[in-house]
Formats: C-alpha cells, sequence, structure tokens
C-alpha cells in the first residue's frame, strides 16, 4: 500500500455507518459475552484485543513502519 494513501486516508460517512460503527458495537457486546462466559477480568480480553493489533501491524510491515513514524 503507498505510504501516502495510509496518512491521507479517512473513512467515508457510508464506512463509519455501515461498516465501522457496526464492527464496534459488534466487537464490543462479544468481549462482554466473552468476559462473561470466560468468567475473567476485562485486562485479560484487553490483552487479547492489544495481541491481535500486534498481530496485525506485524501482517502488514508497511503500516507498522508508517505509523512508528507519526
Amino acid at each position: 500500500m503507498d505510504k501516502n494513501k495510509i496518512n491521507k486516508w479517512e473513512p467515508t460517512k457510508h464506512q463509519i455507518d455501515d461498516v465501522i460503527l457496526p464492527a464496534y458495537t459488534d466487537l464490543s457486546k462479544r468481549c462482554v459475552a466473552y468476559i462473561k462466559e470466560l468468567e475473567c477480568p476485562p485486562q485479560y480480553i484487553s490483552d487479547m484485543l492489544r495481541d491481535l493489533a500486534d498481530a496485525i501491524m506485524t501482517s502488514y510491515p508497511e503500516v507498522k513502519e508508517n505509523s512508528s513514524n507519526l
């Protein structure tokens, strides 16, 4: 991906309304359900999400490289 596209990318209203917000809502509900099902502290799920974010950034080195310059 072009580094300039990463710096300048902003979601459209459609993407925010139809993709991003529903994804946040769904993910939040799932995380609360996992906390209840596992009877674990919320910190465990937070750490899991952080690990996932790290894995995504590792999978896309150009994104990681660019975001470290911000």
